[in-house]
C-alpha cells in the first residue's frame, strides 16, 4: 500500500546518511514507532531547519510504501522544540531517557492508542515541572501500563494472596524483577531476586497506573518511596530490556558529580 500522510510525530532521534541525507526515528500518533528518511535534511536551509532534533513535536508529511523499510520525510514543520529542556542539561538528559525508553519498549509500526499525547504531556511535564525525577516515575509507570508490561502490584505473583493489601500492612513484601511483581514473605524465599519493598511504595506505583495523566500531579510520595519506587522500576526496565539504558548511566554520572 502506497499513501501520503501528514501526521504529528515525536522525533526519537536521527543518524546522517550519505552526504546529505537524514535517517528519523519518530513517533506517531497513526503510525507508532516508525524510520524515515529525509532527503537532503543536512543540507536543507527552509524544510527541515531545527524539526528533526530530538526531543521535538513535528508535523511530518510522509511517503508510506508498505514494500519499502523507511517511510520518505518531504517536508517538517516544527510545532514545540521545547527550549526550556534543551537548555537544561539535567533536564536534557532526562527527556532523552524517556525518549530512549520508548525506543526500547515500543514495536515497530504498531501505534498504541493514547500513547502519542501521553509521551507528549510528559515531555511538557517535563519542561515545566518542578519535580523532574517524579515525572520520570511517573512516565515509566504509565509507559509501562499503556504497553501492558506494568508489573503486579495488587497481590503475589507466586501464590496470589493478598501481599500488600492495606488491611495488611504489617506483613513483609518483596518485589521481584524476574516474576514481575510483588511476592509474600515465603514466596519471597524461593526466589533469587526478590527485595523487600515498602507497602506504602507498592501503593504509590499501584495508585499512579490507575490515574489518568490530568490527575497525576496530585499525587505526592514522600521522598523514601519516591527513591524506593525508583529503584525496583529501574530493576523491572533493565530486565525487560536486557540491559541498563545508556541514557540512565548518563544520568547517574550526572547525578554523582553533583554531590
Amino acid at each position: 500500500m502506497r499513501r501520503t500522510i501528514k501526521t504529528d510525530a515525536i522525533i526519537l532521534g536521527a543518524i546522517d546518511y550519505g552526504e546529505s541525507d537524514r535517517i528519523v526515528t519518530f513517533y506517531s500518533r497513526e503510525l507508532g514507532k516508525i524510520n524515515g528518511i529525509a532527503k537532503g535534511a543536512r543540507r536543507s536551509k527552509r524544510r527541515f531547519v531545527g524539526n528533526l532534533d530530538t526531543p521535538s513535536h513535528t508535523r511530518l508529511l510522509i511517503f508510506k510504501d508498505d514494500r519499502r523499510e523507511l517511510a520518505r520525510i518531504d517536508d517538517g514543520t516544527l510545532v514545540e522544540g521545547f527550549s526550556g529542556i534543551k537548555g537544561d542539561i539535567d533536564r536534557f538528559g532526562e527527556a532523552c531517557y524517556m525518549i530512549e525508553l520508548l525506543r526500547e519498549l515500543t514495536p515497530e509500526a504498531l501505534p498504541i492508542e493514547g500513547l502519542f499525547e501521553t509521551v507528549l504531556a510528559f515531555l511538557q511535564f517535563l519542561q515545566l515541572g518542578d519535580r523532574p525525577e517524579l515525572t520520570l516515575r511517573f512516565f515509566e509507570i504509565k509507559l509501562l501500563t499503556l504497553l501492558g508490561y506494568m508489573p503486579h502490584l495488587d497481590g503475589c505473583v507466586g501464590c496470589d494472596s493478598d501481599a500488600g493489601n492495606s488491611e495488611r500492612n504489617a506483613q513483609k513484601i518483596f518485589f521481584s524483577a524476574v516474576r514481575g511483581g510483588l511476592l509474600c514473605n515465603p514466596c519471597a524465599q524461593v526466589s533469587s531476586d526478590a527485595s523487600p519493598l515498602a507497602v506504602g511504595t507498592a501503593g504509590f506505583l499501584s495508585m499512579a497506573s490507575r490515574l489518568t495523566i490530568d490527575k497525576l500531579p496530585r499525587l505526592q510520595p514522600s521522598n523514601s518511596f519516591a527513591r524506593e519506587g525508583e529503584r525496583i522500576l529501574s530493576d523491572f526496565i533493565r530486565h525487560r530490556i536486557g540491559r541498563e539504558l545508556k541514557t540512565k548511566k548518563f544520568m547517574e554520572k550526572m547525578r554523582l558529580a553533583a554531590i
